[in-house]
């Protein structure tokens, strides 16, 4: 179901039917019990609403909203009692299963209670969500693609928006992909975080060797590692439901502490064939954004592309993308540029979106 609305609108209706949109596609394909019940009920409640529409308008209403009351209860769950009433239906805060009843009257509750609170991350809230699961997705897309693999593996990797530059560290993490009698890994059998991917169909390929020699990321608003606020919202923007994805940023939050990544601050739509420039030369140059194009517009993504055929200019470079089909998966998208221009397109694959599962080779 492609959604049918226009989604930097902060108009009320417009904003309702994002959230309905929410409730009927993406809340439930992702398995939020929880927010598929918020979804629902803030797109009837005028008082919610108006709170949904003090978010930027180039994020996602239901993200923020939904991590600004998470980040409160992250800062400090006992001291409402709409904070503890609310606790109950997050096991990361709580500690125990989520209750099966409806969550929506405490959720109802506590926003009204903590309007003020939640007011200034609304405003400035970000869905900077960085979920490591798709490195398993970014793995055999940028591993595999043909100057790499002529390279024997060796690619300087520049991300756009990044967040925490998490999928940037991607050749240290444990892979296991299974389907049909078939598994695969990859890395060392030690390594954490270990990102599980279901096949689906053809397996993916996977590279023999990956080399990253340069990882850069551009981002509208870095994030500081050493910052535990910046870091907690990173963590409100998980949902209730995914205590392993929790887990398994946790353990890639380490890596990154000890594997550095150049995260300057841009916009990809002015600044990326200045960042392109700044990789080296003498490996193949990805560029490469996962969920992430989806918060900017169409003139946007069109200098996106330009600012790579003029970058191409100096070297060839690729382009991977993975974004939303609009029909509840994602599909991930190969372009090459050599000589100031586009010169290929093909799709690689569809995945879920956050990486647990992975259809290769279909055509889109």
């Amino acid at each position: 179901m492609a959604p049918a609305f226009d989604t930097y609108s902060r108009d009320p209706e417009d904003v309702a039917r994002v959230f309905r949109y929410f409730a009927e596609v993406e809340t439930p394909r992702l398995g939020s019990r929880v927010y598929t019940d918020y979804c629902a009920g803030v797109a009837e409640d005028a008082a919610l609403l108006e709170l949904a529409c003090r978010t930027m308008p180039s994020q996602p209403p239901p993200n923020v909203l939904f991590a600004a009351v998470k980040s409160l209860l992250l800062e400090d769950a006992g001291r409402s009692d709409e904070a503890r009433a609310l606790a109950r239906f997050y096991p990361v805060v709580s500690g125990e299963p989520i209750p099966d009843e409806s969550a929506f009257p405490a959720f109802r509750a506590f926003c009204l209670a903590h309007a003020a609170e939640l007011d200034p991350m609304l405003r400035t809230g970000r869905a900077q969500t960085c979920v490591v699961h798709r490195s398993a997705i970014m793995l055999p897309a940028i591993g595999t693609l043909p100057r790499v693999a002529a390279a024997q593996g060796r690619v300087a990797l520049l991300e756009i928006g990044p967040s925490i530059g998490l999928n940037l560290r991607l050749d240290a993490y444990r892979f296991v992909y299974e389907g049909d009698g078939t598994t695969l890994t990859w890395g060392a059998p030690e390594a954490r975080p270990q990102l599980d991917c279901e096949i689906r169909g053809p397996a993916p390929p996977l590279p023999e060797r990956l080399e990253i020699v340069a990882r850069h990321g551009l981002e509208l608003s870095p994030i500081d590692l050493d910052d535990p606020h910046a870091v907690r919202w990173l963590r409100a923007l998980i949902w209730p439901e995914h205590v392993l994805r929790g887990r398994l940023m946790d353990e890639a939050i380490a890596v990154a502490e000890r594997i550095p990544a150049e995260i300057a601050a841009g916009d990809a739509t002015k600044d990326l064939e200045a960042a392109v420039a700044r990789l080296p030369k003498d490996a193949p140059r990805v560029v490469f954004a996962t969920v992430a194009l989806y918060q900017i517009d169409d003139a946007g993504q069109r200098a996106i592309h330009e600012a790579l055929a003029r970058a191409s200019t100096a070297a060839p470079l690729d382009f991977v993308t993975m974004e939303s089909d609009g029909e509840g998966s994602t599909r991930i998208d190969h372009f090459a540029f050599e000589g100031g221009a586009a010169t290929g397109h093909a799709v690689l694959a569809r995945a879920d979106s956050h990486g647990r599962w992975i259809e290769w080779g279909r055509d889109g």
